[in-house]
């Protein structure tokens, strides 16, 4: 299983929240372009970043530390946050970025989801999929998680069968460190044929196996490597 260590960057700085909150940050590293030097020396040949600014806003606030990032040798991102235009998409990925993840514009606007598949090779585009659980329904949510809809997720994957990367985020459980969502990613990839990147909640070297377990291709781990709750090199020792 490929496992992709995060980089959440707000203000320029490294933070997670908890459950999406703007008001509950963990200051964790100043320098973004650091955190990356460290999971490469530690082994880590792709990372995942989320602008959290451009997630809410719309708009490029660290846009140049992630191009910065994009350039470091022998070493690939996948970039989520506010990637709502085509023109964004494009230049993201013309510099350097590996694969782009889609969420609140590719849920909302029907057209930049068709300029997408138009546009850009279905592999390097990932569907950020995140959603609540609401009256047992798991429910879509948009704008850097600060609005629910009511777009189920399955029925969302069903409107767009030629989608294949699905990054997939319970949002109750992220930054708990309490496990992910498995029930929810069972039936996923016994649902359609899709890549899932699982996301949201890793808190230890079991809740890795856990998703291995269940033939999980990919997983994203963010606070608890902050958190020292996973070593590096026992992440690197999980396949």
């Amino acid at each position: 299983m490929k496992i992709i260590p995060a980089i959440d960057i707000l203000n320029g700085k490294c933070v997670r929240l908890l459950k999406g909150d703007y008001s509950k940050v963990t200051e964790y590293n100043n320098d973004p372009l650091t955190q990356v030097y460290l999971f490469k020396k530690a082994g880590f040949k792709t990372i995942h970043i989320v602008d959290l600014n451009a997630a809410k806003t719309g708009g490029s606030e660290n846009l140049e530390i992630i191009k910065d990032i994009a350039n470091i040798e022998d070493i690939e991102i996948q970039v989520g946050g506010g990637i709502r235009t085509i023109d964004k998409a494009k230049d993201l990925i013309s510099n350097n970025v590996k694969r782009i993840i889609v969420g609140t514009a590719a849920i909302k606007d029907i057209k930049f989801r068709n300029d997408l598949k138009e546009n850009i090779s279905v592999e390097n585009i990932i569907f950020g999929l995140d959603f609540n659980i609401i009256k047992n329904s798991p429910l879509l949510s948009v704008d850097g998680w600060t609005n629910n809809t009511n777009i189920n997720l399955f029925d969302y994957i069903d409107e767009n069968p030629w989608i294949k990367n699905i990054l997939a985020t319970d949002i109750s459980v992220d930054g708990t460190l309490q496990g992910p969502n498995l029930n929810i990613y069972k039936n996923l990839l016994n649902y359609k044929n899709i890549n899932l990147i699982a996301s949201g909640g890793i808190g230890s070297i079991k809740d890795i196996y856990n998703l291995k377990s269940i033939s999980c291709n990919e997983c994203v781990v963010g606070k608890a490597i902050y958190e020292n709750k996973i070593l590096l090199g026992d992440l690197l020792n999980v396949n």
